[in-house]
Protein backbone atom coordinates (compact mmCIF):
# COMPACT_ATOMS: atom_id res chain seq x y z
CA UNK A 1 0.00 0.00 0.00
CA UNK A 2 1.25 3.35 -1.00
CA UNK A 3 2.15 5.25 2.16
CA UNK A 4 -0.43 8.17 2.85
CA UNK A 5 -0.18 10.62 5.37
CA UNK A 6 -3.43 10.15 6.56
CA UNK A 7 -4.03 7.22 8.74
CA UNK A 8 -7.73 5.89 9.22
CA UNK A 9 -8.35 5.09 13.34
CA UNK A 10 -12.09 5.30 13.24
CA UNK A 11 -15.34 3.67 14.62
CA UNK A 12 -18.60 2.98 13.13
CA UNK A 13 -21.30 0.55 14.26
CA UNK A 14 -19.55 -1.87 15.77
CA UNK A 15 -16.14 -1.94 14.34
CA UNK A 16 -12.88 -0.25 14.78
CA UNK A 17 -10.62 0.38 12.26
CA UNK A 18 -6.96 0.61 13.27
CA UNK A 19 -4.62 1.34 10.16
CA UNK A 20 -1.83 1.48 11.95
CA UNK A 21 -1.78 -1.67 13.89
CA UNK A 22 -3.40 -3.49 10.90
CA UNK A 23 -6.74 -4.00 12.86
CA UNK A 24 -10.24 -4.36 12.10
CA UNK A 25 -12.78 -4.96 15.53
CA UNK A 26 -16.16 -5.70 15.46
CA UNK A 27 -17.10 -5.60 19.50
CA UNK A 28 -13.88 -5.78 20.07
CA UNK A 29 -12.84 -9.15 19.00
CA UNK A 30 -10.84 -9.34 15.70
CA UNK A 31 -12.12 -9.88 12.04
CA UNK A 32 -9.77 -11.75 9.87
CA UNK A 33 -9.19 -9.66 6.85
CA UNK A 34 -6.93 -10.60 4.10
CA UNK A 35 -3.83 -7.15 3.51
CA UNK A 36 -5.21 -6.64 0.07
CA UNK A 37 -8.86 -5.73 1.10
CA UNK A 38 -7.43 -4.11 4.60
CA UNK A 39 -6.23 -1.71 2.48
CA UNK A 40 -9.28 -1.13 0.41
CA UNK A 41 -10.89 -0.37 3.33
CA UNK A 42 -8.41 1.63 4.88
CA UNK A 43 -8.43 3.76 1.61
CA UNK A 44 -12.25 4.91 1.26
CA UNK A 45 -11.95 5.03 5.41
CA UNK A 46 -9.14 7.61 5.03
CA UNK A 47 -11.21 9.93 2.83
CA UNK A 48 -14.87 8.92 4.17
CA UNK A 49 -17.78 10.00 1.84
CA UNK A 50 -15.35 11.03 -1.13
CA UNK A 51 -15.74 8.67 -3.90
CA UNK A 52 -12.42 6.73 -4.84
CA UNK A 53 -11.99 5.48 -8.58
CA UNK A 54 -11.35 2.16 -9.79
CA UNK A 55 -7.86 3.50 -10.49
CA UNK A 56 -7.77 5.34 -7.52
CA UNK A 57 -7.89 2.30 -5.16
CA UNK A 58 -5.76 0.03 -7.58
CA UNK A 59 -3.22 2.47 -7.26
CA UNK A 60 -3.53 3.12 -3.48
CA UNK A 61 -3.60 -0.70 -2.63
CA UNK A 62 -1.45 -2.11 -5.54
CA UNK A 63 0.79 0.55 -6.42
CA UNK A 64 2.17 0.19 -9.85
CA UNK A 65 1.37 -3.71 -10.35
CA UNK A 66 -0.77 -4.63 -13.24
CA UNK A 67 -3.70 -6.05 -11.76
CA UNK A 68 -7.16 -6.02 -13.51
CA UNK A 69 -10.53 -4.44 -11.97
CA UNK A 70 -11.65 -7.95 -10.84
CA UNK A 71 -9.03 -8.07 -8.19
CA UNK A 72 -10.41 -4.68 -6.57
CA UNK A 73 -14.27 -6.39 -6.87
CA UNK A 74 -12.98 -9.47 -5.25
CA UNK A 75 -11.51 -7.37 -2.66
CA UNK A 76 -14.28 -5.11 -2.11
CA UNK A 77 -16.71 -8.35 -1.73
CA UNK A 78 -14.14 -9.51 1.02
CA UNK A 79 -14.60 -6.39 2.71
CA UNK A 80 -18.43 -6.46 2.54
CA UNK A 81 -18.65 -10.11 3.99
CA UNK A 82 -15.82 -8.97 6.84
CA UNK A 83 -18.31 -5.91 7.36
CA UNK A 84 -21.92 -7.94 6.81
CA UNK A 85 -22.78 -5.10 4.48
CA UNK A 86 -25.15 -5.72 1.65
CA UNK A 87 -24.32 -4.14 -1.73
CA UNK A 88 -27.50 -3.73 -2.85
CA UNK A 89 -28.48 -1.86 0.78
CA UNK A 90 -25.10 -0.72 1.81
CA UNK A 91 -24.54 0.42 4.85
CA UNK A 92 -20.67 0.92 5.02
CA UNK A 93 -19.66 0.64 1.52
CA UNK A 94 -21.28 2.09 -1.47
CA UNK A 95 -20.95 1.33 -5.15
CA UNK A 96 -20.67 3.90 -7.36
CA UNK A 97 -21.66 2.13 -10.98
CA UNK A 98 -18.67 2.27 -13.38
CA UNK A 99 -16.52 4.67 -11.13
CA UNK A 100 -15.52 3.24 -7.86
CA UNK A 101 -16.51 3.00 -4.30
CA UNK A 102 -17.59 5.62 -1.60
CA UNK A 103 -17.21 4.71 2.62
CA UNK A 104 -20.50 5.67 3.66
CA UNK A 105 -20.58 4.72 7.60
CA UNK A 106 -21.49 7.05 10.08
CA UNK A 107 -18.28 7.60 12.54
CA UNK A 108 -17.73 7.59 16.06
CA UNK A 109 -14.82 9.50 17.13
CA UNK A 110 -12.58 9.45 13.69
CA UNK A 111 -9.08 10.90 13.74
CA UNK A 112 -8.83 14.56 13.21
CA UNK A 113 -9.65 14.97 9.57
CA UNK A 114 -11.95 17.30 8.10
CA UNK A 115 -14.31 16.38 6.08
CA UNK A 116 -13.89 17.39 2.44
CA UNK A 117 -17.06 19.84 2.53
CA UNK A 118 -15.52 21.40 5.59
CA UNK A 119 -12.19 21.90 3.64
CA UNK A 120 -13.99 23.74 0.69
CA UNK A 121 -15.52 25.97 3.41
CA UNK A 122 -12.12 26.65 4.63
CA UNK A 123 -10.84 27.35 1.57
CA UNK A 124 -13.24 29.46 0.78
CA UNK A 125 -12.96 31.86 3.80
CA UNK A 126 -15.77 30.49 5.24
CA UNK A 127 -14.53 28.55 8.57
CA UNK A 128 -16.57 30.25 11.23
CA UNK A 129 -16.27 29.38 14.60
CA UNK A 130 -19.47 27.81 15.49
CA UNK A 131 -19.18 26.32 12.22
CA UNK A 132 -15.74 25.22 13.92
CA UNK A 133 -16.97 23.61 16.66
CA UNK A 134 -19.90 22.07 15.21
CA UNK A 135 -18.30 19.84 12.89
CA UNK A 136 -15.44 19.65 15.16
CA UNK A 137 -17.98 17.49 17.27
CA UNK A 138 -19.15 15.19 14.30
CA UNK A 139 -15.06 14.17 14.50
CA UNK A 140 -14.88 12.88 10.76
CA UNK A 141 -18.84 12.41 9.85
CA UNK A 142 -19.11 13.47 6.73
CA UNK A 143 -22.81 13.30 6.31
CA UNK A 144 -23.27 15.04 9.86
CA UNK A 145 -20.32 17.79 8.91
CA UNK A 146 -22.76 18.21 5.42
CA UNK A 147 -26.03 18.67 7.50
CA UNK A 148 -24.53 21.24 9.41
CA UNK A 149 -22.57 23.02 6.87
CA UNK A 150 -25.78 23.12 5.07
CA UNK A 151 -27.68 24.54 7.87
CA UNK A 152 -24.80 27.03 8.72
CA UNK A 153 -25.39 28.27 4.95
CA UNK A 154 -28.49 28.27 4.66
CA UNK A 155 -29.01 30.27 7.93
CA UNK A 156 -26.48 32.75 6.82
CA UNK A 157 -28.96 33.60 3.48
CA UNK A 158 -31.92 33.01 5.91
CA UNK A 159 -32.23 34.53 8.82
CA UNK A 160 -33.70 32.26 11.48
CA UNK A 161 -36.78 34.09 12.73
CA UNK A 162 -38.75 32.28 15.80
CA UNK A 163 -42.19 33.01 16.56
CA UNK A 164 -44.34 31.88 20.01
CA UNK A 165 -46.40 28.97 19.04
Amino acid sequence: MKADPLVARLRFDAFELDESNALLLRNGKAVTLAPKPFGVLCALARRPGSLLTKHALLDDVWGHQFVTDSVLKTAVSEVRAALDDDPKQPRYIETVSRRGYRFIAATIGASSLRTPAIEREVAAGRDHPALTALTALCRGDAALAELIRVVAATLEREPLVLTEA
